[in-house]
């Protein structure tokens, strides 16, 4: 029996190293998967994403020094692929022959399972994010109204028919809040362009915007929402009649947002996208909605300046420019 030619046909990832841990075989599976060969391969470890190396590095040293029971089994690495890297779940065997120590690894692709347990995760806190809204803030703003309406029944004050229709507004802006929340559960990207975006985003507001290049990115509706968020900060919060939005593409889509408009405290710079925070009696979640939505594009945003000359840096995966 052909031994090595069922290795080679195996219908899972298989690799065979030496005790100095260097490539013996690839079987067929990995090497259509990642193009690579025994040959080519001088270092396994050149395979691993590196944001996993590290633990990758820990974990070959413990086999090695036969500490694999401190080991996470199976190990779970991304590894290269074609154009990228995949989930892989990694089972290994020590084995001796004619004296010599080999390691046998075999490698199982569960990219859909992780991004499948990352989904639901993501659901979980959006779930429990509602339902904290839903108990907390909205039932704060009922109970509110309720107060004021006691009030109301005893005598008239226009005052505190304002003051309802004050938190009226507050608990109707809520769930607009959280249906914009809504998309950072929408995995389901697409391109938009930036400047057309930005542009439309800044419709109905009394303010001047200027788009300096651009470029392509992939997200959801909920791209519109971050930059409504940010144009209504401005002008609202901050007082703004220019804003200006410059687009630089690098490893990734970079948009530099910055206004004319009041600034934001470097005290205050930390707590921006924490829920809940304002300094101005709003619901406190626009920011940290951009902040969400930005995290389901697989992108960020941070606060680069503060004071006059504040500045948001929001970071998109690279698509294009245009």
């Amino acid at each position: 029996m052909n031994w090595k030619k069922i290795l080679e046909e195996l219908p899972a990832g298989m690799a065979i190293l030496d005790e100095n841990f260097n490539v013996v075989m690839l079987n067929r599976r990995i090497t259509e998967k990642t193009g690579l060969s025994a040959e080519s391969l001088s270092n396994p470890l050149q395979t691993v994403h590196p944001e996993d190396l590290p633990e990758a590095v820990d974990a070959f040293t413990k086999i090695a020094t036969g500490r694999e029971d401190e080991v996470n089994y199976p190990l779970l690495l991304r590894v290269v692929r074609k154009g990228g890297y995949q989930w892989n779940e990694l089972r290994w065997r020590v084995l001796e022959d004619e004296g010599k120590r080999y390691y046998v690894i075999v490698f199982t692709d569960v990219t859909k399972r992780v991004e499948m347990q990352k989904r639901i995760e993501n659901l979980l806190e959006y779930v429990k994010l509602l339902n904290s809204i839903l108990r907390h803030d909205i039932l704060n703003v009922l109970t509110v109204i309720g107060s004021y309406t006691e009030l109301l029944e005893e005598k008239f004050d226009k005052k505190l028919l304002e003051k309802m229709k004050e938190a009226t507004s507050k608990g109707v802006d809520l769930i607009k809040k959280i249906r914009e929340l809504e998309s950072s559960t929408d995995e389901i990207l697409r391109p938009y362009d930036l400047k057309s975006v930005i542009e439309e985003s800044a419709k109905g507001y009394d303010v001047e915007i200027f788009v300096e290049k651009n470029a392509v990115v992939y997200a959801n509706d909920g791209i519109y929402s971050v930059f409504e968020n940010l144009i209504s900060n401005s002008v609202k919060h901050g007082g703004a009649t220019r804003i200006h939005v410059k687009i630089e593409v690098s490893d990734m889509v970079h948009v530099i947002y910055k206004d004319n408009g009041a600034g934001i405290p470097e005290s205050i710079k930390e707590k921006l996208f924490e829920r809940g925070f304002s300094t101005a009696g709003s619901t406190g979640l626009g920011l940290f909605i951009v902040k969400k939505l930005m995290e389901s594009f697989g992108g960020d945003i941070k606060v680069e300046k503060s004071g006059r000359d504040t500045e948001f840096i929001l970071s998109f995966p690279f698509l294009s420019k245009t």
